[in-house]
């Protein structure tokens, strides 16, 4: 899990993420207070946060990530997910 620069709008998350080669992307709102318990993907996913917060739990330890922030995640990393009290808007970058 690293750290991946800040984008303004969507459409500038939209052109770097295609530009470095992700085959989707899109936007998800999730719910306040949302837990979900450990679980994989079959895709890398870099993301960024644009409203409410989110507490991402792997092996390696927890973080916090908030609006503004942005993270990346590996296919097949095992992780669980707890979204704060105002839910969460992420800006998702899929890579098969």
């Amino acid at each position: 899990m690293t750290s991946m620069k800040f984008h303004d709008n969507f459409s500038d998350f939209t052109s770097q993420a295609m530009d470095d080669g992700f085959d989707e992307v899109v936007q998800k709102d999730w719910a306040p207070d949302l837990s979900v318990k450990n679980h994989t993907h079959p895709f890398d996913v870099r993301v960024q946060v644009s409203a409410g917060q989110v507490q991402l739990s792997l092996a390696s330890g927890t973080q916090t990530y908030g609006a503004g922030q942005s993270f990346f995640l590996e296919r097949n990393v095992e992780h669980a997910e707890q979204y704060g009290p105002e839910g969460a808007h992420f800006w998702v970058a899929r890579k098969l």
